[in-house]
């Protein structure tokens, strides 16, 4: 699993979600500037692993499939 490298679909979609996660995140600080309520800035996050968790998820299921496969 150590020399494992990513489809170049599963690279896309890591970097579809981190870019969805950064918007999240940035989105959660305008609010909290405007509303000065932090609450928005852990709500962005959360927001945002909803994206990047399945993603990383799949990726790690993806290579141990090829890590047995290859076996």
């Amino acid at each position: 699993m150590a020399d494992y490298k990513p489809s170049k679909k599963m690279m896309a979609e890591l970097v579809r979600a981190g870019i969805c996660e950064a918007l999240r995140v940035i989105a959660g600080l305008i609010a909290f500037v405007l509303t000065n309520n932090w609450i928005w800035i852990v709500s962005g996050v959360l927001a945002g692993l909803g994206f990047s968790l399945p993603a990383i998820i799949r990726l790690v299921r993806e290579a141990k499939e090829r890590d047995r496969a290859s076996r």
